[in-house]
């Protein structure tokens, strides 16, 4: 096992008089037992005077690793990635989109340079490692409590991973790097017992996640003497974020109660990174195997669509719905199950890789994840045509999302998703149960309303742009909960990546009592992709989409609306349940951006007795859309679309 300064202070003539030190407790100068418990508390090595020639790199590879690292480099697709990060970091922040010259942009580009300094063992990188470290030091936010926690956590990370990657470089000297090494203890004596200011308490929030394996990266990091019980005490709030946020079933599907966004953030921020790190030191302490973990990365992957605004997925946080991946994309081949490997790879390389956008996720944590893991040696396979991703479009065990897409090809790419919100509310607020998201063509059809912050009369005005059915008009005042919902019988996916399923709530997230949605999906009509919604409730006054304020709405007489995409792209509603109803429409303030919108439109209508059956298809500019005809209720009842015909009869759904 790799050992570092986890160590006693070394024994010097003028310590003789002094009280050992057990990290910030005095043992009694002459207790013989505080000494022998002292030093079972330990990793044992070399004195202090001895730590200049401490094993590193040891975070995320050895120090045997690094002539491997340094060879591959010049092999593809590690020499384009390796190039893309040159000539970002030769370019300082003119090559940086986004940069601003603030502490957050240093964090990056000392971690950069640093892990460039690693691979090609040029000193100019570990030089621009240092000044962007020296820099970052001047804002007054390092071992300070009166820092935001989130700031203090993401300097942590990466001034830890600098610090080892650059670690014996010539332009680090002694004085420098002992420097560097004190700061790391100073910066996790704060994690660890502040936090820095307005955290999120909740043990699902991304709060937690970054803070507890921040703190520990500082330990693992750092040659000063350290109090091992603290690294035991991060890594079980860790394993707490990761199960209180993914579940602990072995069967979960790892999809984020906190939203998608909460796990480009929290994972690629420092979580992945600790992770990784601690199994290296202590494989007792090892998490890379808890089921969540194996596969929320393989979730970044699964609902991803290329679009003209950049990669998006649906997001029932609705927090930055572009996709920028912060190494996560690399680091899930890391950790995802090997019968998945092969479809990652398949749309790692047409997102961000070698046949997309060639940017190989230099987001945040940059392209070292994907130098690290990405498997050059293994055969790539499109993803719809493996049985194992298909079956884990549906988690019936974690948090209860549920994925229907057409295939994984480019913007013309369809996603559905539907959220069971089978654990209820964790973390930031919950979203809506038994509600669904559309993203596809170019576009988000079926949007949230963001996260909470922004008011609407009265209420976060994420609250009003809920795809569900209300009791009351949505703009008015709303009695909300965090009740979870459930899946009813067992959902299907097809070859083809269509399907449906059955959820139910007793009273969902806007008070609407004994909901039920039934939601069929279809990639076979004539049109690109076609969806029934059948709710039943009690109270359910009003039926609603919500779509980007982008999408412009138009309503017919027919009991048909129709939004149109800025590409010309249209989403058709056909209601067949009620007869016949009145639409209203309008714009509303969402609680975060989405792709570049503020604002949502949307289209809601009413049924007297709270049952509803909807129809929607997504075409091509200037394609018609297939005709739509239904016989019967909104639950026994047969829809044609096009050429195809789909019976439900109560909860159950067939395609005749």
């Amino acid at each position: 096992m790799n050992t570092h300064a986890i160590h006693p202070p070394a024994p010097q003539a003028s310590r003789k008089r002094r009280p050992l030190l057990h990290g910030w407790r005095i043992l009694p100068r002459a207790s013989v037992i505080g000494a022998l418990v002292y030093l079972m508390t330990i990793w044992t090595q070399p004195p202090a005077s001895a730590d200049l020639n401490a094993e590193h790199p040891r975070l995320l590879l050895g120090k045997n690793d690094v002539q491997a690292l340094r060879a591959k480099m010049a092999t593809e697709p590690y020499a384009s990635m390796l190039a893309n990060m040159e000539a970002i970091a030769d370019n300082g922040f003119d090559g940086q989109p986004g940069l601003t010259h603030a502490d957050y942009d240093y964090q990056i580009l000392s971690c950069r340079n640093a892990f460039l300094y690693l691979a090609t063992g040029d000193d100019k990188y570990a030089q621009a490692s240092r000044k962007a470290i020296e820099k970052l030091f001047t804002f007054n936010m390092w071992g300070t409590p009166n820092v935001k926690g989130l700031a203090l956590y993401t300097a942590a990370m990466y001034v830890a991973m600098s610090y080892d990657m650059c670690y014996g470089a010539p332009s680090w000297d002694e004085d420098f790097t002992n420097k560097i090494s004190k700061a790391l203890l100073q910066q996790h004596n704060v994690i660890f017992e502040n936090g820095g200011r307005e955290q999120n308490s909740s043990p699902a929030s991304n709060w937690q996640g970054l803070r507890w394996s921040s703190a520990g990266l500082c330990l693992l990091a750092t040659d000063e003497p350290v109090d091992v019980s603290r690294l035991k005490k991060c890594n079980d709030l860790v394993q707490r974020y990761l199960t209180a946020n993914l579940g602990d079933n072995p069967d979960t599907r790892g999809w984020n109660i906190e939203g998608l966004g909460y796990t480009f953030y929290p994972l690629g921020g420092s979580v992945l990174q600790y992770v990784l790190a601690v199994k290296r030191k202590d494989p007792s302490l090892d998490l890379t195997n808890l089921p969540g973990l194996r596969m929320t990365l393989w979730t970044t992957y699964a609902g991803l669509v290329p679009t003209s605004h950049g990669l998006v997925r649906p997001d029932f946080g609705d927090d930055n719905p572009d996709a920028i991946g912060m190494g996560c994309f690399g680091f899930a081949f890391a950790f995802c199950p090997p019968e998945l490997i092969p479809g990652l790879k398949y749309w790692y390389d047409r997102t961000v890789g070698s046949q997309g956008s060639k940017t190989f996720d230099d987001g945040g944590f940059g392209s070292i994840s994907s130098i690290l893991f990405y498997p050059a040696d293994v055969a790539e396979k499109d993803p719809l045509s493996l049985p194992d991703w298909r079956k884990d479009f549906i988690d019936t065990a974690g948090n209860g999302m549920l994925l229907y897409r057409n295939h994984y090809k480019d913007s013309s790419d369809v996603v559905a998703q539907l959220y069971a919100k089978l654990r209820g509310n964790m973390g930031h607020n919950g979203p809506d149960a038994l509600s669904f998201r559309i993203v596809g063509m170019d576009t988000i059809w079926a949007a949230g309303g963001g996260r909470y912050g922004i008011q609407s009369n009265g209420q976060d005005a994420y609250w009003r742009s809920m795809n569900t059915v209300y009791p009351v008009d949505p703009d008015s005042p709303l009695s909300t909960n965090g009740n979870s919902g459930q899946i009813v019988g067992t959902p299907v996916v097809n070859a083809d990546g269509s399907g449906h399923c059955v959820l139910s709530i007793p009273e969902n997230n806007v008070g609407t009592k004994n909901h039920t949605r039934r939601f069929l999906s279809s990639f076979d009509t004539g049109a690109n992709a076609a969806f029934v919604i059948s709710d039943s409730s009690d109270n359910g006054k009003f039926w609603q989409l919500a779509t980007l304020a982008s999408n412009k709405i138009t309503t017919a007489d027919d009991n048909t609306f129709t939004i149109t995409s800025a590409a010309g792209a249209t989403m058709k509603g056909t209601v067949l349940y009620p007869a016949k109803v009145t639409f209203t429409t309008g714009t509303r303030a969402r609680g975060s951006d989405a792709v570049g919108d503020r604002q949502n439109n949307f289209v809601h209508f009413s049924s007297d007795d709270g049952n509803y059956l909807v129809v929607l298809t997504l075409q091509d500019s200037g394609a018609s859309a297939p005709a739509v005809t239904g016989s019967g209720g909104y639950d026994s009842t047969t829809v044609q679309i096009g050429n195809k015909s789909f019976k439900i009869n109560g909860n159950d759904i067939s395609e005749q």
